[in-house]
């Protein structure tokens, strides 16, 4: 509760959010320019940006350890609380990772850095083996997180919803000019939002407001129109 509010749908879909908010904190930053979200089903979200990649190097304080490890499994000890990583953060700054990975029943990074794609898979926060080099790479980076929240904690009865995510991260491509957000939507839940799409809006929230008003003039001429 303290972290993500409680145990209901709105924190459910915080730990979305705290996700996203990592992945658009490095495009913000100037590293990346695209986010894909993927609903792969009703309990399973991915995130994928193509920013610098979490580093994997073994951490400086606990060397035994990557540093992905560490960030994913220690409160505080994310990239943005080194070296004023990010001058703004729409995240918790290292802590909000860490506690989506402690809350799911299954938690897969794949990180491409260096040419290099790693990978390691985690469940309640605890790392299932050793980090895994999948071999080299020439045009991939950045980092995937895909998750599902335990049902042990939420019950079995909550589940994403489209329309909500699709709605935030809508919002978040009108807040952030030039940010390119695919959205794709493999569960068997509609929502009414479209199943795939391109969110890009170079004129920010300009684009917001000449979206409303395109809309206004539309419900207008419905009504006048009979």
């Amino acid at each position: 509760g303290m972290y993500i509010g409680g145990r209901d749908q709105r924190a459910y879909h915080h730990l979305f959010r705290e996700v996203f908010d990592n992945a658009m904190d490095e495009a913000v930053a100037g590293h990346a320019n695209r986010i894909d979200v993927t609903l792969i089903d009703e309990k399973t979200i991915s995130i994928e940006d193509n920013g610098r990649g979490i580093p994997v190097d073994p951490h400086p304080k606990f060397p035994e350890q990557s540093a992905l490890q560490v960030i994913m499994t220690t409160l505080h000890s994310g990239g943005k609380f080194n070296a004023k990583a990010y001058k703004t953060s729409g995240g918790l700054h290292g802590v909000g990772i860490s506690v989506v990975n402690a809350l799911s029943s299954r938690t897969l990074v794949e990180v491409a850095r260096n040419k290099m794609v790693h990978r390691l898979e985690f469940s309640r926060g605890h790392a299932m083996g050793s980090l895994e080099n999948m071999g080299s790479v020439s045009n991939r980076r950045g980092t995937k997180v895909t998750f599902s929240p335990d049902e042990e904690i939420f019950g079995d009865k909550l589940q994403f919803s489209p329309a909500e995510i699709y709605s935030f991260i809508k919002q978040k491509a009108y807040l952030n000019a030039g940010v390119t957000v695919r959205w794709t939507n493999l569960s068997q839940l509609t929502g009414d939002v479209p199943s795939e799409d391109v969110l890009n809006f170079p004129g920010g929230l300009a684009d917001w407001l000449g979206e409303i008003i395109e809309g206004q003039a539309l419900a207008g001429h419905r009504t006048f129109g009979g």
